[in-house]
Parts: structure tokens; sequence; C-alpha cells
């Protein structure tokens, strides 16, 4: 008698304890994240000492959605990071929770869009969303706080797609409004959401949808927002400088683009090797190397496996035209930044191509009729599972701190000139205070770039603070030499002839540069007063210290210049008032010299009741 097929209802869908093993092995493989740091790699600049998040205002959030920031627009991501620091403060820990609860659940809707993509395929969609949960790859994107950008627009873009298939199946004009304000959400998170009309086209192809003008008319919202946004995009990266900022021509950008192709094809089956910054390949001249000219082939490669299984295989297809379609805006045609590939850009696009390995995995284990066999294709499943499981644990851990990422550079690249000034950088902050290996990492990226002006910062900054100040000063100088907009730079160098050398107007003179550049600077202002006073310069001294007093009515340094040079004119009112204050903001003022200016103003003292 034939046995009845069992029918899945969605309850045993969603709580199919398979998925829930899926999400265990995630927390498993990414909980090395929950003890780790901030690293000065965007962490500084997004969350440390970004004002924007500190503080939940309507002028805040208005610079948040009206400006861009760091050479894009992506005003959900400061938010997000708002929400954060609102909860955790500078505790990375909080945020690092986060970013994995995001993963999860991007995680849960891989899960969701491949089964109903997929046919209510649920072992299929349970093997996407585990190789998607697990790859290597995509440890950049989680255990990099800055990185959130990836989570959060995948989240959205996620969303949408699945709300654009209940759509398609239903015809319910919900869902497709609901799908684009999704987008929205996404675009609004990160630019390369931008690629999402095109996946929607792959859906109609793999649904055997015929083109007709409503299908053409319901994708017009879509490409116009990917449109406006795009352009956005672009606005935005120019606003930072961050367009070929390193000058590869045009020629050799369309080889190098079709070089990182086969970069993100070959860390799809091999994740060794990784590293934050993947640098452009050059020879000894600067030039690309002969193998980036032979990159093209990949092209070739792409359609031959297009045309072989558009109409037999089409989840292949659709597989790699997702992967090419989403990943395209970063593949370097337009030279944006220094590198030439970064793991975090195959967030989405490697969904594609898990949709690919899982179906032709499933399918070969299908046609196998030995069950030795069969259980032999299983058993390489688990063990490819625990070798992607053990990576990402290991990778997860490179992200622990600025040392061990900038370390892990070197190792991979030690000719990278990034790495050197970073882990110069952040061996110079308060908690390593290890000047001495400052130096040797400035003094090893001289040897590979000795026209580059960080690595002279990073130096004086090591020998100022260990007592050195005769070479810091020569080293800031050389840095203000090989750049002299590094307006940074006249600052420190200006308060080393200030405080140092007493060299008064040489001093003034470097904050007049950095005053120029940054007019509402309270430290500028401030070090440019105490300057002038040291001059003796008073009335110029108290106009400067006015001026860090209206930015910041709270600092104490403008208010104890303007209390000593009250003393000095026999002001003692205004001294004991300034000083008062100066002490009352955390300024060391001595009490006595208080109660000496106290009794000088004929000030009466305020005696307390028993």
């Amino acid at each position: 008698m034939a046995t009845k097929k069992k029918i899945q209802t969605k309850q045993d869908i969603f709580w199919n304890y398979k998925f829930f093993i899926v999400m265990a092995i995630t927390c498993l493989a990414y909980y090395p994240t929950l003890n780790n740091g901030f690293v000065n790699w965007d962490d500084i600049i997004y969350v440390m000492n970004n004002d924007m998040i500190k503080t939940f205002s309507i002028e805040n959030f208005g610079k948040m959605f009206s400006s861009f920031f760091m050479g894009n627009y992506h005003p959900f991501i400061i938010l997000s990071f708002a929400f954060d620091y609102s909860f955790f403060h500078l505790h990375a820990t909080g945020y690092h929770v986060h970013n994995l609860i995001l993963h999860l659940a991007n995680t849960f809707l891989v899960y969701t869009f491949c089964y109903y993509l997929l046919n209510k395929k649920t072992n299929l969609a349970l093997i996407v969303a585990l190789l998607f949960a697990i790859h290597p790859i995509h440890v950049e994107s989680v255990a990099w706080i800055s990185e959130r950008k990836d989570l959060l627009y995948t989240m959205y873009f996620l969303m949408s797609l699945i709300s654009y298939l209940f759509y398609v199946e239903n015809k319910e004009r919900t869902y497709y409004f609901l799908s684009i304000f999704l987008f929205v959400f996404s675009l609004l998170s990160k630019a390369q959401a931008v690629t999402l009309p095109m996946v929607l086209i792959l859906i109609d192809y793999l649904f055997n949808k015929k083109i007709n003008i409503k299908i053409i008319l319901e994708k017009i919202p879509f490409f116009v927002l990917s449109l406006i946004f795009g352009i956005v995009a672009i606005y935005a990266q120019k606003s930072d400088n961050s367009i070929n900022p390193i000058g590869v021509s045009v020629f050799n950008s369309v080889f190098y683009a079709q070089y990182s192709v086969w970069v993100y094809l070959f860390k799809l089956i091999f994740p060794i090797f990784q590293t934050c910054l993947y640098e452009y390949p050059v020879n000894v001249l600067g030039k690309p190397p002969l193998y980036i000219y032979f990159s093209p082939l990949i092209i070739i490669l792409i359609g031959y496996i297009i045309v072989r299984t558009w109409k037999k295989w089409k989840l292949v297809t659709f597989g790699v035209l997702f992967f090419v379609m989403t990943i395209f805006p970063v593949l370097q045609f337009l030279p944006v930044g220094q590198a030439i590939v970064a793991e975090r850009y195959a967030y989405i696009p490697y969904i594609g191509l898990f949709i690919m390995i899982g179906s032709l995995y499933l399918m070969v284990k299908e046609k196998t009729v030995k069950s030795n066999t069969r259980r032999l294709y299983a058993y390489f499943g688990y063990f490819l599972i625990t070798i992607l499981v053990m990576t990402t644990f290991n990778r997860t851990k490179i992200w622990k701190d600025s040392v061990s990422l900038w370390t892990d550079v070197i190792e991979k690249n030690p000719k990278s000139v990034t790495a050197y000034v970073n882990r110069g950088f952040i061996y110079n902050q308060s908690e390593y205070k290890d000047y001495e290996k400052a130096i040797q990492d400035c003094n090893a990226g001289l040897n590979l770039d000795s026209n580059y002006f960080k690595f002279y910062i990073n130096r004086a900054v090591s020998y100022r603070n260990t007592g050195r100040f005769d070479i810091a000063l020569a080293d800031f100088s050389k840095a203000i030499s090989k750049n002299p907009k590094s307006y940074d730079t006249y600052l420190d160098r200006g308060i080393l002839y200030t405080d140092k050398f007493m060299k008064y107007d040489l001093g003034i003179a470097d904050f007049k540069v950095y005053l120029n550049f940054r007019p509402n600077d309270v430290n500028g202002n401030y070090n440019m007063a105490v300057a002038f006073y040291k001059n003796l310069n008073f009335d110029s001294a108290i106009v400067y210290c006015n001026k860090a007093i209206q930015l910041s009515p709270q600092e104490a340094g403008p208010h104890y210049i303007i209390a000593l040079i009250s003393d000095y004119r026999g002001d003692f009112t205004n001294a004991y008032l300034f000083g008062s204050k100066a002490k009352q903001y955390g300024y060391a003022v001595d009490e006595s010299q208080l109660l000496n200016w106290q009794k000088k103003a004929g000030i009466p003292q305020v005696k307390l009741n028993p």
C-alpha cells in the first residue's frame, strides 16, 4: 500500500529543528566577536568620536539625513549607532551583540527568501542559509562594528525581495508597495542596495514570467530609486575624495575589475589568506602585473556557463547572474578607495553562488542510487561545515583589536603601507603607549614609502611622548613639507613650539593655519589663547578664550587663562569668578590661589551653619 506524502505546514517550515541547529552553529562560529573591541579602521570615526550619535536631538537627526558621512549617504547606519550609544556608550560588546543579532536575522531572512524562491524546498533553503551564516568571508561584515552597513542594508534588501515574492504569489498590491518601502530603507543603509531591481528581473526569469507592459511598469519605481541613490552615492564619494585616490587609469581599471571577480570566486571555494585590506597588485615598476590582463577570461567562462544552463539548469544561471549583478557596482570599474577587493562586498552576492552550490549538491546526492555513496556525500557536507565553522571562529579573533588586525595584514602583505601606519598609530594610543614599537612601524613604513606624511606624524607623536622634542619637531615639520594640507599637524607643532620651545610667534603662526581650516575648533582656539597669553598679548588671548567658551561653555582651560590675566591686571573679582568656574569645570586650580583672589576682591566668604 502506497504511503501518503506528509504535507509540510508553515509551522513545520519555521520551527524546523534543523534551522535552529543552523542558528546555534552560527552563534558558536561568531562567539569570539563578543569579546572584541573597537578597531582603528573607521570605528573611531563612526562611533568613538562621532558627536552625532551621542545625543538624540532634532539637530543631530537632521544632520544624519542631510549630510554625507565618510563619503557615504547612509543615515540609517548613523541612527543605528546612536541607538547603540544610548544603551552601551563606548562599551564595544553591545555593538558586537547588535551586529550578531542582525547577522542571525539575515540568516533567517536568507532561509525564508530561498524557501519561497525555490519552490518551498526546505533542505535547499537550509543549505543556503547555513553557508551564508558561517562562510568565513562574511566575518568582516559581522566582526567589524563599522560594517553594520552590510548587515542593515541586507536585512531590508531581503525583506524587500520576500515581499516581492509574496506579491508575485498572492497578487496583492500591498506586498508590492511594501517591497518598495523596504527597498528605500535598504538604500538608506548602503548604496550597494541599488542592485535590487536587477534581482527582481532575475526572479521573474526564474518564475518564467513573460515580459510585458505590466512587468516593465512595476519595475520602474525600483529603477528610479536606484538611479537617484546611485547618483547620490557618487556625489558622496566625490565629497570625500574617495574616487580613484590612487590614480588607476581607465584602461587598467577595466582589467582590475575583472580580476577581482576571480578573487571573489577563489575566496568562495578557498577562504584562505583573508585580510581586511586587498590592495591593488602591482609589479616592481608599480604597474599591473601581466596576469591582470588575462582576467577577461572570467567573462568568457561566466558567459559559457549562462549559455549552457539558461534553460536546462535555471538555478545555476540564476545563482551566477545574482552574484554578478549584485557585486557589479563594487567591482572597481570606477575605482573607489584603495582596495581592489573587499570581503564585505560579497555579503549579499554570495547568496546567489550558495544557491547554485546547494542545488548542484542536492541534485548529485539525490541522483546517487547507492546508499553508501549518499552517506559519503553527507559526510563530506558535515566535514565542509566543520572546516568553515572553525575557519570563521578563528577569523573572528583577528578582529579582537587594532594590533591583531593590522598585524594580520602585515603578515599577509609585508608591503602594506596602510597597515604600518594604522598599527603605528594605535601603538601611540593610551591603551598601549608602546612608543618604541610605533617608531619601528614608522621606520618600516618609511622604507616602503618615504613620502607618506602620516609616518612622520606618528613618529613625531612617539618622540614627543618620550621627551625627544627636537626630533618630534623635525618630524612634524617634515610631515607638513610632505603634505601642507595636513592641518592637524600644524596644531601639534604649534603646541610643541608654545609648550616646549617657548617660540610663541611660531606657535601662533601654526595655530592661525589650523584655525583657518577649523575656525570653530575649541582646542585650536584655546591653544591660540595660551600662546598669546605666554607672549604677553593679553587682549588677543582673551578674544580666543571667549571664542573657546562660546563654542564650549564648560571648557575649563579658557576660564583659567582669563582668571590669570585678570589677576595680572588687578581685576581680582573676575580672577576669582573665572578661577572658580575653571575649578568647577575640572581644572586643577589651587584652593589657596582662589582664596587669595577672593580676599583681594573683597568677596565675603560664605560660612555654612554647623
